[in-house]
């Protein structure tokens, strides 16, 4: 058997004993190597946390300063794309990834796993909505890399996110019905949802992205200490109010964060001081109103980050719309499908006659930026984005709410901490195990509201000062 191949046995997932061959340079020594009875709990048995930053070959190099400096605090690897899609199963490359990421988890070894790519050169896993458009044959995909987050169903088990493998819906992952379909369930292939290992993206391409990306993460993280706990919170006009959500984001930070708010009232909020907030002003910035893949509308562009020369890298969340967007939008814009066939998708005029077939994992052709991708992409500016990859709805504010709160929920919880905490959260104040369909569109955007929310940044990234600033 190949080494580090999965194959399927009677009641266990079994793996190859042999060691794994050592990867080039710096890279992590790692071994896949036992028995796994998917029925019981992880296995404890890193002394430390597990960390693992998983990247094409061509960019694994440039991960090696964030890799040392992870060392101190975790049990840490980096893996090479290539080897491990080579060496695991599945349907596709981000199937594999997976498995991988299962594997790590059910061993004991996995709390945080940074992905190193942008869709182009890393694999993205689109789930599918059943959004009323006629040209569509009413259905939709959309990034999410809470696949990767939520590896286990709850007792345990691979959750592949396809449990409706029937015709069409074999090649359909995470669907969300309750839109066009008005039979229950919402949640048409019962996905788990709630996320058992922090994950986070870099959506990046080059290896020079790469390097200046871990370089700004040992650097803010070096810095961390002499900083202010000061959070930005920034609620626009002319979207929902926003104004309550964010009183009641304020009070769970209080007393031991110093928390500035900037609410529409008789004035928007000045875009001059939002600026200096998001370029270092404030550990992390919160916006709630209308935006785009330019950025928070009215109130903050990219080119405003790269006019601020200040050494202090911030965390820029936002609930509005397509701030975050990583991968095209098919069917409606063009994509290459599972089959390598080209779609100019329905806004340039593509009519479907029948389902659609999925994005591949990979859109080397198809792959649009956005302030989120592009405030990484600085020397300057932000250290880490959670925002929407495409529209997003007033039911985000409570996702966004519980991913802020999350900074005083726990004793010195990382980024990746905040993410799960947050979709969990969501989960339970939304009702999402409960939403069944309804004459309406919007309870389907409810349940998928968590999915298409973005994580860009190091998950093990730390986010509270040790040290207070006096």
């Amino acid at each position: 058997m190949p080494v580090g191949r999965l194959e399927t046995g009677v009641g266990r997932d079994l793996y190859d004993e042999r060691p794994m061959r050592r990867f080039a340079g710096f890279l992590a020594i790692a071994c896949i190597g036992c028995a796994v009875d998917p029925g019981s709990p992880p296995v404890a048995q890193a002394r430390r946390p597990g960390y693992v930053i998983l990247a094409p070959r061509a960019l694994a190099p440039s991960c090696k300063p964030l890799l040392q400096h992870r060392r101190g605090e975790f049990e840490a690897e980096v893996w090479v794309l290539e080897d491990v899609v080579a060496r695991f199963e599945g349907a596709d490359d981000a199937e594999k990834v997976k498995r991988f990421l299962y594997f790590k988890w059910r061993t004991g070894a996995l709390k945080y796993a940074l992905l190193v790519g942008d869709a182009d050169v890393f694999p993205v896993r689109y789930m599918m909505l059943d959004r009323v458009a006629r040209p569509a044959f009413d259905v939709a995909f959309y990034p999410s890399d809470l696949y990767y987050g939520d590896l286990a169903t709850a007792d345990g088990l691979f959750d592949d996110w396809n449990a409706a493998k029937n015709g069409v819906h074999a090649g359909y992952y995470g669907e969300v019905h309750g839109e066009h379909h008005k039979v229950p369930p919402v949640n048409f292939d019962g996905i788990d949802y709630r996320p058992e290992i922090g994950v986070g993206r870099w959506p990046l391409s080059t290896a020079e992205g790469v390097l200046l990306q871990s370089l700004k993460v040992v650097s803010y993280e070096r810095g961390l200490d002499a900083r202010s706990r000061r959070v930005g919170l920034v609620a626009c006009g002319g979207w929902v109010d926003s104004r309550g959500s964010f009183e009641a984001v304020s009070r769970a930070l209080s007393p031991g964060w110093e928390v500035e708010k900037l609410f529409y009232g008789d004035a928007e909020p000045d875009p001059g001081r939002v600026a200096e907030l998001a370029s270092g002003d404030a550990l992390l910035v919160a916006h709630a109103g209308h935006g785009s893949e330019a950025g928070w509308a009215g109130c903050l562009a990219i080119d405003a980050l790269r006019q601020w020369e200040r050494l202090n890298a911030t965390i820029l969340v936002s609930a509005g719309c397509g701030t975050a967007v990583m991968s095209t939008q098919a069917p409606y814009e063009g994509y290459t499908d599972v089959l390598g066939a080209e779609h100019p998708g329905t806004n340039a005029g593509e009519v479907f006659s029948c389902e659609p077939p999925p994005p591949a994992c990979y859109q080397p052709k198809h792959n649009p930026t956005s302030f989120g991708e592009r405030s990484l992409q600085n020397a300057v500016g932000a250290v880490a984005y959670f925002g929407c990859d495409t529209g997003s709805q007033p039911c985000a504010l409570t996702l966004v709410g519980a991913f802020v709160e999350g900074l005083s929920a726990q004793d010195e919880p990382r980024l990746g901490d905040l993410w799960r905490g947050a979709v969990s959260a969501y989960w339970d104040r939304e009702r999402l195990a409960e939403i069944v369909p309804t004459e309406s569109w919007y309870p389907a955007s409810i349940f998928f509201q968590g999915m298409k929310f973005v994580l860009f940044g190091d998950p093990a990234l730390r986010v509270v000062p040790r040290i207070l600033k006096k």
